[in-house]
């Protein structure tokens, strides 16, 4: 086999692996053992993936998957705890299939990881977007193409590695434009795991402990950083008597979205600070020009609109213990000089 074919399977391998491991390893596996898929001499090695066992439970693994992936914001959950899964199980299906540590199988095991966790960050934040929207049915459709999308993609690595270098190739150069925004969005849903489970283990301790508010403390959200006091200070006055929670900026948010900052609601003003290429940014709407507000309970965010002269101005609240972002649909709901959303 040729380095162009070597090349041709073991990337594609990674590319499908980083968007479904558990399909790609049962295809693999069973199209093996039935002998759907021969693999060359050379990938003789991946025949380990038949073994009855591996199948087994790369069976129950993509059960779990396929069912996870068709529920809005379960999935995303899902993909944060794979976030390191993926990538680390595309670089052993590359050595598998190599069968040896010479430095040229390591570097493109380690190519294998890469188109991996490239794919698997790709699928993470287009689920995070499709998720935004407010019916399910794209969910479905999404996790149903993803799941094709691997079947073919594992089938074709093995069988026709130079097509499927061809899909690796577009995808890698399609990836470098979309990969600010996917790391971005990855970003925001492993943080977003975290706060949730900060809550759940802060929730438990109040359970059995009783003493809410100091755990309740303990487990929110960090307060601004220093610099982000002083900012707001500086060019807004706040005098730390805003209501703060930490949160991600959406649709709206001028030139701030998909970023991760401070959410602010003063008596006059919202006040959103981040930090944008190393340096702080903010984003500003006075609270008598809001006409309306929706805020939405989710799984994973809790989701904030404003809408200012007929524009949606979207948040995204992270998770706490002190349930900051109720607090702050409330305040905003309960102003005189805008509709009030039942």
């Amino acid at each position: 086999m040729n380095i162009i074919q070597l090349l041709g399977s073991t990337l594609g391998l990674g590319l499908v692996s980083g968007i479904n491991l558990y399909a790609t390893v049962l295809v693999v596996g069973v199209g093996i053992r039935l002998g759907w898929i021969v693999p060359r001499p050379e990938l003789h090695d991946l025949e380990v993936l038949s073994n009855p066992i591996v199948i087994g439970v790369a069976g129950v693994l993509f059960v779990v998957e396929f069912l996870a992936d068709k529920i809005q914001w379960v999935d995303s959950v899902w993909d944060s705890v794979h976030t390191f899964i993926r990538p680390v199980g595309a670089v052993l299906i590359g050595v598998a299939a190599l069968g040896e540590t010479s430095p040229a199988s390591v570097v493109i095991a380690l190519l294998c990881g890469g188109v991996a966790l490239s794919g698997h960050s790709t699928k993470a934040g287009v689920r995070l977007l499709v998720n935004h929207s407010p019916e399910p049915v794209s969910n479905v459709a999404l996790s149903l193409v993803e799941d094709v999308f691997v079947v073919a993609g594992a089938y074709i690595a093995l069988q026709y590695p130079y097509a499927m270098l061809i899909v690796v190739v577009v995808f890698v150069i399609g990836f470098l434009w979309f990969a600010p925004k996917a790391f971005r969005l990855v970003r925001i849903e492993v943080l977003a795991i975290f706060a949730l489970c900060k809550k759940f283990f802060a929730n438990i301790g109040n359970l059995f402990s009783g003493a809410q508010s100091s755990l309740s403390d303990t487990f929110a959200n960090d307060e601004m950083p220093v610099d982000y006091v002083h900012h707001a200070q500086d060019k807004f006055k706040l005098d730390g008597q805003a209501l703060v929670v930490k949160s991600a900026a959406g649709k709206g948010v001028r030139g701030l979205r998909h970023s991760i900052g401070y959410f602010n609601l003063t008596p006059d003003q919202v006040v959103f600070i981040s930090k944008r290429l190393l340096r702080l940014r903010d984003f500003a709407i006075p609270r008598s020009k809001i006409e309306h507000v929706q805020f939405k309970k989710q799984l994973l965010l809790d989701r904030l609109v404003l809408r200012v002269a007929g524009k949606q101005h979207i948040f995204y609240f992270f998770k706490d213990a002190s349930n900051r972002a109720e607090n702050i649909s409330t305040a905003l709901e309960q102003d005189p000089n805008h509709d009030r959303l039942q």
